[in-house]
């Protein structure tokens, strides 16, 4: 890789917070039985007897089969459903080292000595939630953080990973954040909405990762100019979505 343009320092430029969003079948019908034939010749008498017990036993077996045919019917008509989701697949299973992000920006001040990938909370018991945080400053100079966050499927295949980190950043969007049409490998971007005029922030996901870029002045309670800080950002957003790659 390339190295990037060289990150700026100035003097209007502080740095970053501390800390890191069954059916059954029915039975069929008894056939009727008539009383017992009688011993003295009664011909009418036997011969309604006898049609009685035909009737009612084609009759029962004809509503038996019926309602069968019906249950039958409804039973193969009736598709079996899954409640299982389906998404796309993670994308990323670890995030970058800080020290490849760095290797992307010139003159980046000095890194300070990262933690590693920890976990993180969430309510989402769908997925595996970590991050990791990168810091460079010295003193009376601009600086830098990037905070990364993994979202890991619990469940293969359910998309859960990445509908959370997309979800972070429609959340900013909505927030009054500024979308970048085109960053890197991101697949989307935007210039955060913050309340501080000393910092500036890009956030950005890339598949099931989330990213938030900070840039800060020397005076926590100073201003910075936010066209220089927003191009610093922009640097350092850049090679962090080329790192995680």
């Amino acid at each position: 890789m390339q190295p990037g343009p060289p990150y700026q320092q100035g003097p209007q430029q502080p740095y970053p917070p501390q800390g890191y969003p069954q059916q059954g079948y029915p039975g069929y019908p008894q056939p009727g039985y008539g009383p017992p034939q009688p011993k003295k010749s009664n011909t009418g008498l036997i011969v309604g007897l006898v049609i009685g017990a035909v009737v009612l036993l084609g009759g029962g077996g004809v509503a038996a089969f019926l309602l069968l045919s019906d249950d039958s019917g409804s039973s193969s008509a009736a598709a079996p459903t899954s409640s299982k989701k389906s998404g796309p697949p993670d994308k990323y299973t670890s995030m970058p080292g800080c020290e490849k992000i760095g290797t992307g920006v010139r003159n980046l001040p000095p890194l300070e000595p990262p933690k590693g990938e920890e976990p993180a909370s969430t309510s989402n018991n769908e997925i595996v939630y970590t991050r990791s945080f990168c810091t460079w400053r010295e003193p009376d100079a601009p600086s830098a953080s990037v905070a990364m966050y993994l979202s890991k499927s619990k469940e293969p295949g359910s998309g859960a990973g990445e509908a959370w980190a997309k979800a972070t950043i429609e959340n900013a969007v909505d927030d009054g954040g500024v979308l970048i049409p085109t960053m890197a490998k991101s697949t989307k971007a935007l210039y955060a909405k913050l309340d501080s005029a000393s910092q500036c922030q890009i956030k950005f996901h890339q598949g099931n990762v989330e990213a938030e870029i900070i840039v800060t002045g020397p005076d926590p309670s100073g201003k910075v100019d936010q066209t220089k800080c927003k191009e610093n950002a922009l640097k350092v957003a850049k090679a962090t979505s080329e790192a995680i790659g």
